[in-house]
C-alpha cells in the first residue's frame, strides 16, 4: 500500500464524529464520542461532535453540519467518524434504521469531490471494513473515499476507543495512517483493524473477478442441474 500522508507535508486536519448509539448503549451511557472527542482536544486539534438518533439526523450531519463544522476550522480537512452499531451491509442508527453502503457512498462521495479525493472515513462499527464494498463498483472519479480506516470484526466499545484515541495521537504527530493503524492493533489488542483505499479496494474486486475459474462455476452449475433420464430424452426427441 502506498503511504498515506508523506511525513515532509503537514496534514492538518479536524475529526468529525458522528454518533449513533442504540437505545440501551444511551441508556447506560456507554458510547466512545466523548472518549474521541477529549483524545483528539488533548492533541490540541479540532473536534466536532454530532448525535444523530436517526436518518434525518444522520444525513443532516453529512449535508449541513460538516460544511458548518468545515466553515468553522478553515484551513483544516475533516476526517469523518462514524460510530453507530454495523453489520457486513451497512450501519444501524439509533431509531434501529438501516443505511446500506450503497446510501452512505451516496452521502460521502459529493463529500470526497469536494476535497479533491483526500477524504478519511473512519468507521467506528461492527464490521465497517465491509465499508470497503463503496468503492469496489466505482469508478476512479466517484470514489466515496481517499482511505477506510475501519474493522474486520465486531470489536468491543473500549477496544474502539483506546484504537481510535491512539490513531489521532499519532497523527497529530505526523505520522503515515498506516503506522497509525499498526499502533492501533496494538493499543487495542484486537489484530482486525485495517486501512484500505478506494482504489486498492476496486482493484482487488477486478482481480477477483479476473481470477474466477469460470470452468470451475459451469461444472458446479451443470452438476446441480439434473440429468433428464433416457425415457425422457427420447420423448423430448419423438416431440421434435
Amino acid at each position: 500500500m502506498t503511504d498515506l500522508i508523506p511525513k515532509e507535508k503537514k496534514f492538518h486536519f479536524f475529526v468529525y464524529i458522528i454518533e449513533s448509539p442504540s437505545a440501551v448503549d444511551m441508556y447506560h451511557q456507554r458510547g466512545e464520542g466523548g472518549v474521541i472527542q477529549q483524545a483528539v482536544r488533548l492533541n490540541q486539534l479540532q473536534c466536532v461532535h454530532r448525535l444523530a438518533i436517526n436518518r434525518q439526523a444522520f444525513e443532516a450531519s453529512l449535508q449541513i453540519g460538516l460544511t458548518e463544522a468545515m466553515s468553522a476550522t478553515p484551513n483544516s480537512v475533516p476526517i469523518i467518524h462514524i460510530s453507530a452499531h454495523g453489520f457486513s451491509d451497512g450501519i444501524q442508527l439509533s431509531s434501529e434504521e438501516i443505511i446500506d453502503w450503497a446510501q452512505l457512498k451516496g452521502l460521502l462521495t459529493p463529500i470526497n469531490k469536494a476535497l479533491n479525493g483526500n477524504l478519511i472515513v473512519c468507521m467506528s462499527t461492527c464490521e465497517g471494513y465491509s465499508g470497503s464494498r463503496m468503492a469496489m463498483l466505482s469508478e476512479p472519479d466517484d470514489f466515496p473515499f481517499l482511505a477506510l480506516v475501519a474493522n474486520g470484526s465486531k470489536p468491543t466499545w473500549p477496544e474502539t476507543a483506546v484504537a481510535f484515541s491512539a490513531f489521532y495521537h499519532l497523527l497529530a504527530n505526523d505520522r503515515y495512517v498506516t503506522d497509525a493503524v499498526d499502533a492501533m492493533r496494538v493499543a487495542s489488542g484486537n489484530d482486525s483493524f485495517f486501512v484500505t483505499t478506494a482504489a486498492e479496494s476496486r482493484q482487488s474486486y477486478l482481480d477477483f473477478v479476473a481470477e474466477l475459474d469460470t470452468s470451475e462455476v459451469r461444472e458446479e452449475l451443470e452438476g446441480q442441474i439434473e440429468t433428464p433420464s433416457d425415457s425422457a430424452l427420447e420423448k423430448f426427441a419423438a416431440e421434435r
